[in-house]
């Protein structure tokens, strides 16, 4: 049976807090209990032992049992809650009782009954009366007994107080769990309101309301936290969504550029308005090489993305590939004017596919040469650092503003639309390098500044095949 989260909360306050006020209490109350009776037990021994005492000293003072001397004695020899005392000489006979009066109520039901003990001597209801005899001895030898009977510990000045604590604590206990409960329910609603309200707010992100806030906030610092990253969800979802048109929207745009062409020329042809010459089959055949171009990125794309398939390990001499690379580009960037610099450190060895390596350093490159106007400079960087290697190309063009920066590794995304494709290229050049990159356990990133030129960095592991 599912419960709301507000009233599960709530049976759990409730449960822990009944728990501890049954545990607590009654550890309490038997603490006192187990004290009192202790502390109560060593007075009695004590009080017994002295009044023992007070008739040692009688008799010595005599010799002898003296009942006058006795009949002094008893406002003396009877402590609380001692009730009743009798002296026996050594052959069992009665010699003095004394006797204490009992606060009215003090004794209830058979203890307020009188008996008669085995020898004859009438005790005040011994039902609950506690017995205890002490032997009395004068210069070694003995010379009586003394037979004690006390009120039992209930009826005792501590048992009188542990019952009434006992009593209150009742009521607090009542009280207590009375205010448990309805902090509980506070407790309870303090909490899940707010994981409600983010529920709520999930449920509009479903929706597509991807800036669904309603000022949520808590001083729960887990709360908060969750509270923080579904709005941060959504407006992720909402970048994405975004992307994703766009996506579709470029994509559209270059599917459509090539084949309006390619079917205009082929209604050209049809309708005769055009001759099917070799030039103008040519030109229809460079739009259908785009589209073939086109779909093979894509692919490729998608394959390296998929888990690094097509991905082949082997020993690949960065620094002989970047040099290599470099060399390859001089002639491009001669002819418009860009200088090409190389900082390469020697024998840097990575395991790596170096066929997708050269792609991905020949995609910066290439990026490189077309964002740059004439009379700018690239350089091409490779060193170690902290075991990895660090592939940097930098360069002196228009750079990247702050709000494309994040998405220029997206397919297709370009950061002007109104670039054509021969300056702009496919759009997913740098997804490649990215997805090329990352399959072999690295990773890349830029950083630029509009108008102040672009820094691409790939960092791979080095680890040898």
């Amino acid at each position: 049976m599912k419960r709301s989260l507000r009233t599960q909360m709530l049976f759990q306050y409730v449960v822990i807090v009944i728990i501890c006020m049954l545990v607590i209490p009654a550890g309490i109350s038997k603490l006192l209990d187990r004290q009192f009776r202790l502390f109560t037990s060593d007075r009695l021994r004590e009080d017994q032992q002295e009044a023992v005492r007070i008739l040692e000293d009688s008799y010595a003072l005599q010799g002898r049992w003296d009942m006058t001397a006795l009949a002094g004695l008893r406002g003396d020899i009877l402590r609380w809650p001692m009730v009743h005392a009798a002296l026996y000489d050594t052959e069992g006979t009665l010699i003095a009782e004394f006797r204490r009066p009992m606060r009215h109520g003090a004794m209830r039901g058979p203890a307020m009954n009188s008996g008669r003990d085995e020898r004859g001597f009438a005790v005040p209801g011994r039902g609950e009366l506690v017995m205890n005899e002490l032997p009395v001895s004068y210069g070694g030898r003995p010379v009586g007994t003394v037979r004690f009977l006390c009120l039992p510990f209930v009826e005792s000045r501590e048992g009188i107080f542990l019952r009434k604590f006992n009593s209150h604590m009742k009521y607090a206990i009542g009280g207590m769990l009375i205010i448990a409960v309805i902090i509980s329910f506070v407790m309870a609603d303090l909490i899940s309101r707010p994981v409600l309200n983010v529920s709520k707010m999930a449920s509009l992100i479903g929706k597509g309301r991807y800036r669904a806030d309603e000022g949520l906030k808590s001083n729960i610092t887990e709360l908060q936290t969750l509270i923080d990253s579904i709005k941060r969800l959504g407006l992720g979802l909402e970048e994405q969504e975004e992307l994703r048109k766009r996506l579709m929207s470029d994509i559209a745009h270059e599917l459509r550029n090539p084949l309006a062409i390619i079917k205009s020329h082929l209604e050209a042809f049809e309708d005769g308005v055009w001759e099917p010459t070799e030039e103008r089959l040519r030109l229809t055949v460079d739009e259908i090489d785009r589209l073939s171009r086109m779909i093979s990125e894509i692919e490729k794309l998608t394959s390296i993305e998929n888990a690094g398939n097509g991905i082949v390990l082997g020993s690949a001499d960065l620094s002989d590939l970047t040099g290599r690379v470099a060399m390859t580009y001089d002639p491009l960037y001669r002819s418009k004017s860009v200088d090409l610099k190389r900082e390469i450190e020697p024998d840097v060895s990575i395991a790596a596919d170096e066929t997708k390596i050269r792609q991905a350093v020949e995609n910066l490159l290439s990026n490189a040469l077309r964002y740059t106007d004439s009379g700018g400079t690239v350089t091409l960087s490779l060193a170690r650092s902290d075991g990895t290697a660090v592939i940097k190309v930098s360069d002196t063009g228009i750079g990247i503003s702050e709000q494309d920066l994040p998405y220029i590794f997206e397919r297709f995304y370009r950061t002007d639309k109104s670039r054509t494709r021969s300056s702009g290229g496919l759009g997913i050049g740098l997804a490649i390098t990215r997805a090329i990159v990352e399959a072999h356990g690295g990773n890349v990133r830029a950083e630029s500044r509009e108008g102040k030129g672009s820094t691409f960095t790939i960092t791979l592991p080095l680890k040898r095949a």
